[in-house]
């Protein structure tokens, strides 16, 4: 119920973005189920075959809340799930951004992996500490024509 409410007292343009990045958050939750991740990166890559409409005047600061506030509610949310949204947000805000999964190992020697976005050489929805540890895998750039 709280989640209605704060959504009510979003001004309108925020209140769209926010359902969009819903909507996309879910739908990349479940595209990442069924589909192949190289497939799910074409479509998403780009961000012109995602039909989304957002403003290029929308913040990324903006952006960046709608994702997290989506992924709260959205389980199995994972930072590679948030990170192609984000990624696709910018992208169709006209924001150049690249995509970036790294992988290391902990003190246990377990395998991590981890997905963020990066704009203007900076980590979005992870600090730069976060990301430091990480061997950089996969880099993803946004294809703005």
């Amino acid at each position: 119920m709280s989640g209605l409410i704060t959504l009510g007292r979003l001004r309108a343009d925020e209140r769209g973005l926010a359902l969009r990045a819903l909507l996309l958050v879910a739908t990349i939750r479940v595209a990442l189920w069924i589909l192949p991740f190289k497939r799910l990166r074409r479509l998403t890559g780009d961000g012109k075959k995602v039909p989304l409409s957002v403003s290029h005047e929308m913040p990324v600061s903006r952006l960046v809340w709608a994702v997290i506030a989506a992924s709260r509610r959205v389980p199995g949310a994972t930072c590679l799930t948030q990170s192609l949204a984000l990624h696709c947000l910018l992208t169709r805000a006209g924001h150049h951004s690249q995509l970036r999964i790294g992988a290391n190992k902990d003190q246990a020697g377990k395998f991590q992996a981890h997905a963020w976005v990066e704009y203007n050489g900076e980590p979005l929805l992870s600090s730069a500490g976060e990301v430091a540890s990480y061997a950089h895998v996969l880099a993803m750039e946004d294809k703005l024509a």
